[in-house]
């Protein structure tokens, strides 16, 4: 907030690294669904159920972002050596090695199943929801793109705090 505010940054560059960092954590979800507790067949339906629908939500969530927040989502951006790829590389590093200490590390694979394991991220899902339909609402009304980063910044603490607590605290999942 403080960066947008006080020194320029651009509200839509903050929300396209929240895409990223989505992205990257449904992409480390698909291993992890495969590793949970579950019959083979299981598992890979609930891995290839959640590669659809949450890449669904990721590719409609970019729509409204370049859309309304007018985000540069070409290929020569996103690939290429600049501040929004080199967050996104420390996103996938920060998550990877979260996964390999946490999920495989300390066992976490072993108690939770699949299709719990596929229900994690999705309250960023809803954070983007919210955050782009109010906040890109109170944005376009008023003309201030900092709304819809209010919103981000509020529900992402929110839901982010209560899901990391969720993920590495539980010592068993159910079926």
């Amino acid at each position: 907030m403080v960066g947008v505010v006080f020194l320029g940054w651009d509200v839509g560059s903050i929300l396209l690294l929240y895409w990223l960092e989505s992205v990257v954590i449904g992409l480390l979800n698909v291993p992890k669904i495969l590793s949970a507790r579950g019959n083979i067949f299981g598992k890979v339906f609930d891995s290839a159920f959640f590669t659809i629908h949450f890449g669904g939500f990721c590719a409609g969530h970019v729509f409204f972002l370049k859309e309304m927040f007018e985000v540069d989502i070409s290929l020569p951006v996103l690939f290429s050596f600049n501040p929004i790829t080199i967050a996104a590389a420390s996103f996938f590093i920060s998550h990877f090695v979260s996964m390999m200490v946490n999920f495989y590390g300390k066992g976490e694979y072993k108690t939770r199943s699949a299709n719990n394991q596929m229900f994690l991220p999705y309250g960023r899902v809803v954070i983007m929801h919210i955050t782009i339909l109010l906040g890109g609402l109170l944005a376009q009304k008023f003309g201030a793109p900092v709304y819809a980063l209010i919103f981000l910044i509020g529900l992402k603490t929110f839901i982010d705090l209560a899901a990391h607590n969720k993920e590495h605290t539980q010592t068993e999942i159910k079926l």
